[in-house]
């Protein structure tokens, strides 16, 4: 949907919004483009809630595919709908600098369409594969990406995030309406079915407040109180739907505002004998390995680390949570591994399945990130990086050897 696709910014709308440090959003537009298509998948999952109605389909004990198509369906409108809200509300506030958006603003619309492409093709994997189970890749329901911050947040912000309840809000409450008046052994399950009434209604009461508190045009003081009161709004219906989606999880769900996370923070490591390519992406060790270049970027970065130690611990983090299943290799649409980051030492690029923290940052599901160990910055007299770098990975030919003397490939 493009309400308000906006025009093409005359100099007068970029002297505006360079004056009040607003971002373009043509990036932005093109990711909404894209995500349109969201709604030919609502279409489809919603032809399938029908049928299965019709068939009398319980789903607590229906098909786990059909369940994930509409779980995967449901994450993708609601973030593209709070997307396109954001941006729309923003440019209503003030056309003169449509086109344009507070940081704050796109780095959350930023967040919300980059999850989109990954849950339609995962609705589309469980729609052509009966045995496609998408909770053996995620733990459900899934959070909302993290909100950005601002203080105080923008009043057109909170107007779109107040549109975009109101949109989610209504598909919400149709889609538990039929699902309540569907379940063939509802005295089997009134706890979870009161259990769902009860979030359902916290969800449009946290809605109905922030409205409330935004009619009456309020001080900047207020906007924290309205956001924070959205923000809940918008984490219950998300899970609503999922819920709705995979009834057997109702029972063991606490809607707690940020799912607790995996920590590995107290591994041991020891310094004194390790690998120096352990850092190393290992679907692509080998590759590495055999270029010259690397094989002395990587000997150097270790010769310029003043605490090994410290960078091999957050590696020990990266592999116990490989282990565990928090996260995983990350993939491309098509299910082809995206490859090492092209930095020195080429480390894996990780897609996160459950919350977990490593290196002390929290990561969240849907998340991608790599590690990224580099002396490159102390040739300006800076520190040593050890960094997890969040991002959406795209597939490059581009290589860095990050080498503090200046050698850098082409």
């Amino acid at each position: 949907m493009m309400a308000n696709d906006p025009a093409r910014p005359t100099l007068m709308t970029r002297v505006i919004a360079a004056y009040r440090g607003e971002v373009s959003t043509d990036e932005l537009e093109a990711y909404r483009r894209a995500g349109g298509l969201v709604y030919t998948e609502l279409e489809h999952a919603e032809e399938l809630r029908l049928r299965l109605v019709q068939d009398g389909v319980n789903l607590w004990h229906g098909s786990q595919a059909a369940s994930g198509q509409l779980l995967c369906t449901w994450n993708a409108f609601v973030l593209q709908t709070i997307g396109e809200q954001l941006l729309d509300a923003d440019y209503t506030a003030d056309p003169r600098t449509a086109g344009y958006v507070p940081p704050v603003t796109s780095r959350q619309v930023a967040a919300c369409f980059g999850q989109v492409e990954g849950w339609v093709s995962r609705a589309r994997q469980a729609a052509g594969n009966s045995r496609y189970l998408v909770e053996t890749e995620l733990q459900l329901p899934a959070d909302l990406p993290e909100w950005a911050e601002a203080d105080p947040c923008p009043l057109p912000h909170l107007h779109g995030m107040l549109a975009a309840a109101r949109a989610i809000r209504r598909h919400a409450e149709v889609a538990f309406g039929v699902f309540e008046q569907t379940v063939p052994d509802a005295h089997d399950h009134q706890a979870d079915l009161q259990r769902l009434r009860q979030l359902v209604a916290e969800a449009a009461t946290a809605a109905d407040y922030a409205e409330g508190l935004l009619k009456a045009d309020p001080r900047p003081s207020l906007h924290e109180a309205i956001e924070q009161r959205l923000q809940r709004s918008l984490e219950l219906y998300y899970h609503v739907g999922q819920l709705i989606a995979m009834p057997r999880h109702i029972a063991g769900y606490r809607s707690t505002p940020t799912r607790p996370a995996a920590t590995y923070e107290s591994l041991d490591v020891d310094a004194r004998d390790f690998d120096a390519w352990c850092l190393t992406d290992p679907q692509r060790r080998d590759f590495w390995q055999a270029d010259p270049k690397a094989r002395q970027a990587v000997k150097e970065m270790w010769e310029y680390d003043p605490d090994p130690a410290a960078t091999l611990r957050i590696q020990a983090q990266i592999n116990a949570a490989f282990r565990d299943g928090a996260i995983a290799y990350a993939v491309d649409a098509a299910g082809e591994p995206l490859g090492s980051y092209y930095c020195c030492p080429f480390p894996a690029i990780y897609s996160v399945r459950r919350p977990v923290v490593i290196g002390g940052r929290r990561l969240r599901p849907m998340q991608q990130f790599t590690y990224e160990a580099s002396a490159e910055e102390m040739e300006r007299g800076g520190p040593f990086k050890r960094e997890i770098i969040v991002a959406d990975f795209r597939p490059t030919n581009d290589i860095d050897y990050c080498d503090p003397d200046g050698l850098h490939g082409d």
